[in-house]
């Protein structure tokens, strides 16, 4: 006889991979009285870096807009409260090297095209199609949230039903990082003139699956 009981668990899953891309996460930063010369400066210095990056043999596709703002700049003096000194824009960059080798070549020659606005948010690998690696993280998830519910049927005398529901998921992203200071984006450039080792990664995914309960023949 069947019962309309059931019982959710959480799975998840890895497989291991190995990287074949490099993810910049750069930036512009311009701070002026005047609002149309800071986003024209941060405009001008992103067109740079593009450019830079482009040279370096990045093809267009892999360069992405990732962020633009805005946003006035304020100091206090006592005194007088609050005051508008000028206003900072930024824009953003996401830029995929698939020459690791040369990862190092392309952060030199970004941070020379943008000179005194360009801004490190972060480098990390990455695999530039994970299709195949996360639909096998799925599986692998889903096979542990089904040994596990079995296993915890077993234990109220139960079986397993049908799957009435499944929620996929996958293990956040790395943060991009904190942002590299001027003073010290030339130096992290030159260290990063070695070549990049990929090693491996792990492709992570969870899956939260519900069963319908049966009771035991």
């Amino acid at each position: 006889m069947s019962s309309p009981d059931s019982i959710t668990v959480v799975g998840t899953g890895s497989v291991t991979v190995v990287p074949d891309i490099a993810v910049l996460r750069v930036g512009a930063e311009v701070r002026s009285p005047r609002l149309g010369e800071a986003y024209d400066g941060a405009s001008r210095a992103s067109e740079a870096i593009v450019a830079a990056a482009l040279r370096s043999g990045v093809t267009r596709s892999d360069i992405v807009s990732a962020s633009l703002s805005v946003a006035p700049e304020l100091t206090w003096e006592e005194g007088r409260g609050q005051r508008l000194v000028g206003y900072v824009a930024s824009r953003g960059l996401t830029i995929g090297a698939r020459d690791l080798a040369r990862t190092g070549e392309l952060l030199d020659a970004v941070v020379a095209a943008g000179g005194g606005a360009v801004r490190i948010h972060g480098i990390s690998l990455g695999v530039s199609d994970q299709s195949a690696a996360e639909a096998s993280a799925q599986e692998a998830a889903f096979r542990e949230a089904e040994r596990a519910a079995r296993r915890l049927a077993a234990l109220g005398a139960r079986e397993l039903g049908a799957v009435v529901r499944i929620d996929a998921g996958e293990a956040p992203p790395a943060g991009p990082g904190q942002p590299v200071p001027l003073r010290r984006a030339s130096f992290a450039a030159a260290e990063a003139s070695a070549p990049l080792e990929a090693g491996e990664t792990e492709v992570q995914a969870s899956v939260t699956v519900t069963w319908a309960l049966a009771d035991r023949a």
